[in-house]
């Protein structure tokens, strides 16, 4: 039997013993805390490695409009090609039909048409995919879709033909058309300065309302005692969206008369095709395609790039009262374009942007810019005389810088534009391209006319690489052809 001495000493390890064992609890803790914390990191770095490799294989196998399980996880790919298309292509441009059937394999189109004439002759008219993917209404020859600023190219066109008739000089002060147009040191602009975006209005200092636009003697008083945005000082800055309202205020004085008429009673008419600056009739609701920008996260990605990075970004929304800021801001209550199908935006004519129509459309038009401004058609009449075509395609020299576009873009006398994307094996192409993708251009040497309209806007850079890649292709095929009839 213990004694009773042992007793004690057993009960006093045992009470050192629990008081050690609370003591090492601490470390205990914290070591596992520790553990803890080292597996949620371990597992916070895999997801987001994981989250990366996803969002990177999201970025770059597909395009905007490809399926994400496809983009990820190389599931269901085929859904891609689950795509009709439909309309003509010559036999020798098979290539250019199948660059344009590729942009919707690689995700970058929803709906879009491309059309393209060489030497007065159509090579290449086709459609594909959806005009309304909710509605399920196929892409067709009967789409209308907005093209945004390749409408500027329409409404050069219209001046020049004014100008070809001797009613208009790129040379002659507005004023003397338009005499409130003096106001604010503008007395001194020229109509060619507007035609070469160095007016002096491509922004207005007041929001506009619907309603002042609708009205034609108040939409004219604010357009005229709207002051030179330099003091007068003659300076180029793209006129993103006033370039038409001022085109129209002129046009209507000199022949009463806008960019809309002419294009609906003459040029339509007279050439089988189709332009229309404010389709608001109830006609039209089922044949305009809506816009798709796809995921945000392209959108944003590619707008980025596009404006030179964060920093040039953060700038312009920091800085609000800057040039671009104000000249791209839409002044007519925050109506978007691309909300196009809205009868409010459709109900206002703006020959900067404003124009519906499809490529065949476009492309036939430049297939007569491409000819010298002559028909293409027997039985039709010149777009252009010889002499009215040449006055309008003087190059300026040298091209100036524009503070808006940051660039020196070369330009003709009468308004259009030559873009360092369009320049194909040394093949410059002229004309104009429109927001998101659009394209309206030619080229004189090699007599091809080239049209492109999509409703998918997947960046806001045009022209981009899903036309300049059809072209590409044409381009190859006429340089082709030449290089054969030579030998």
């Amino acid at each position: 039997m213990p004694s009773k001495g042992k007793k004690r000493e057993n009960s006093k390890s045992r009470a050192s013993s629990s008081i050690s064992n609370k003591q090492s609890n601490p470390t205990t803790r914290s070591t596992a805390i520790w553990s803890v914390f080292k597996i949620l990191t371990a597992v916070v770095a895999a997801a987001s490695a994981i989250g990366y490799i996803g969002i990177e294989r999201y970025l770059t196998q597909g395009g905007p409009f490809t399926p994400w399980t496809c983009s990820v996880f190389g599931y269901k790919c085929e859904r891609r090609y689950d795509v009709s298309f439909r309309g003509y292509v010559d036999d020798d441009y098979l290539s250019a039909a199948e660059t344009f059937k590729e942009n919707f394999y690689a995700g970058e189109e929803v709906g879009a048409a491309v059309s393209a004439y060489v030497d007065g002759k159509l090579v290449l008219d086709l459609q594909g995919g959806w005009q309304n993917v909710e509605e399920q209404i196929p892409y067709t020859d009967k789409t209308l879709q907005v093209v945004f600023s390749s409408t500027k190219a329409l409404a050069a066109i219209v001046v020049a033909r004014f100008v070809d008739r001797g009613i208009l000089s790129y040379d002659e002060k507005i004023t003397t058309y338009w005499p409130e147009f003096g106001q604010g040191n503008k007395e001194n602009v020229t109509l060619g300065d507007l035609m070469l975006h160095a007016a002096g209005v491509g922004y207005l200092d007041v929001p506009i309302k619907t309603a002042e636009a609708e009205d034609p003697e108040r939409w004219s008083y604010i357009l005229a005692s709207q002051p030179h945005n330099f003091g007068g000082i003659r300076t180029r800055s793209y006129h993103a969206q006033t370039y038409g309202w001022y085109i129209n205020e002129i046009l209507q004085r000199v022949a009463n008369t806008t960019v809309h008429n002419v294009a609906m009673d003459e040029l339509n008419k007279q050439y089988n095709i189709e332009w229309n600056l404010k389709p608001y009739q109830l006609e039209y609701d089922n044949r305009i395609a809506p816009f798709y920008t796809g995921p945000l996260l392209f959108r944003a990605t590619r707008l980025l790039k596009l404006v030179g990075g964060p920093l040039a970004f953060l700038n312009a929304v920091i800085h609000p009262d800057n040039i671009a800021a104000k000249s791209l801001a839409n002044d007519l209550d925050n109506i978007s374009l691309i909300d196009c199908r809205r009868l409010a935006a459709r109900r206002i004519e703006s020959p900067a942007a404003s124009g519906f129509t499809n490529a065949h459309s476009i492309a036939k038009l430049a297939a007569m810019m491409a000819n010298g401004g002559k028909a293409i058609v027997d039985g039709e009449p010149d777009l252009l005389s010889p002499e009215g075509f040449e006055l309008s395609s003087t190059p300026i020299d040298p091209p100036e810088i524009d503070l808006l576009l940051r660039k020196a873009m070369p330009q003709e006398k009468g308004g259009w534009g030559k873009f360092d994307e369009v320049v194909i094996d040394g093949i410059e192409f002229t004309g104009w391209a429109g927001m998101g993708g659009s394209v309206f251009v030619w080229n004189q040497e090699y007599k091809i006319g080239f049209g492109y309209v999509m409703n998918a806007i997947p960046s806001w850079q045009s022209p981009d690489n899903r036309s300049v890649g059809i072209l590409r292709q044409i381009v190859n095929e006429v340089l082709k052809k030449n290089k054969n009839r030579k030998q």
